[in-house]
């Protein structure tokens, strides 16, 4: 079995080519997913349980931004507890805004799988986020 490092880099580093395969391959059915912005704020915050919610919220952000640059790195690992830093620059694709940021996310693996991911934004980035939400995702006319 992989150790929680490996399952990590090989999650982060499948997650840029592909990123359908990367969720159905190394996350665990009953996984949960954090982001510590409020859900009211951002509707992707809070707290999402089950592979096929937090399925869809990742995937989802991969219909509205195009990764530019996605750079993951492991930052350390305890156990089954692996920290990495994700340095981003991404395109918001109804507006064509560009913005770049980076993201903390504390994983937890279990039996070779994600079981819990905890990600951390900074305010700049939550802020731009909701900025570039905020006018919808449809086409305007």
């Amino acid at each position: 079995m992989q150790s929680p490092h490996d399952v990590v880099h090989a999650l982060l580093h499948q997650w840029a080519a592909d990123p359908a395969g990367a969720m159905k391959t190394k996350v665990a059915p009953d996984v949960v997913y954090t982001l510590n912005v409020s859900p009211d704020a951002l509707p992707l915050g809070g707290e999402t349980v089950g592979w096929d919610a937090v399925n869809e919220i990742l995937l989802g952000i991969r219909k509205i931004f195009d990764y530019l640059v996605y750079k993951p790195r492991i930052l350390s690992v305890d156990g089954n507890v692996v920290r990495a830093r994700i340095e981003l620059v991404l395109r918001h694709r109804p507006s064509g805004e560009v913005f770049t940021g980076q993201m903390r996310s504390v994983f937890t693996v279990r039996d070779g799988l994600v079981t819990r991911v905890d990600e951390y934004v900074d305010a700049p980035m939550v802020e731009t986020f909701m900025r570039l939400v905020s006018g919808g995702e449809g086409e305007s006319g």
